[in-house]
């Protein structure tokens, strides 16, 4: 393996409804056409080293998906962003590539914080987050009633031009999802959901995985 490509893409609404094992084909299929120097998985059935950072639920369009590819040879980022933005279905568009160092941190287990756009039609059920100081989350896990107080794990909730802002943790220590928020919040009417990006916090800050340096 000589270089891992990390690639930003989004999801637009004709392609919200495709599974997570799918998106994985699509992309399978579509870095095949681009005909890229693929890093390949031993064994018998040799599959390309893709990883994706945070699988998206059903419905949700986003512009902030991102994938490591591993490549055996150095390749320009800019041209692995035109080859598979020229392979790629239009419902998946491209936005940016960067050459990471190898050994970096996999992108799926860098993830620690998303950024979600919702636009209710009672915009203000989301906002009072910010004057809440606890918010309960209850789901059935393997049978058995589980509650857990999520506001700590919402850092910013505000208003912006499409909707309403809100930025929680996600990823595979802690994973805030849309659904258990408004759940949470009692919205059960239908919410139309964007993921905006997915973050990494390094010093104090959050940053993309594009900017990996480790």
């Amino acid at each position: 393996m000589a270089m891992i490509a990390c690639i930003k893409f989004g999801k637009e609404q004709g392609a919200a409804f495709i599974s997570h094992l799918d998106l994985i084909r699509v992309f399978e299929r579509a870095l095949r056409r681009a005909k890229l120097p693929l890093s390949f998985s031993e064994g018998f059935s040799p599959r390309p080293k893709l990883v994706f950072a945070h699988a998206l639920g059903l419905g949700i369009t986003s512009s902030g998906e991102y994938l490591d590819v591993a490549l055996d040879e150095d390749v320009d980022p800019g041209e692995v962003f035109f080859r598979l933005k020229e392979a790629l279905p239009s419902p998946f568009p491209l936005y940016d590539c960067a050459a990471l160092p190898n050994g970096v941190t996999p992108a799926m287990a860098a993830i620690t914080h998303a950024s979600y756009v919702f636009t209710p039609e009672d915009e203000s059920r989301i906002l009072q987050i910010n004057s809440m100081d606890t918010l309960i989350s209850t789901r059935n896990r393997k049978g058995k009633v589980v509650t857990e107080d999520i506001r700590p794990h919402i850092s910013l909730v505000e208003k912006t031009g499409s909707g309403v802002r809100v930025i929680v943790r996600a990823g595979s220590q802690k994973n805030v999802r849309p659904d258990a928020l408004l759940a949470a919040l009692g919205i059960e009417e239908p919410v139309p959901v964007h993921r905006e990006d997915l973050y990494i916090e390094t010093g104090g800050r959050l940053i993309t995985p594009l900017m990996r340096t480790e």
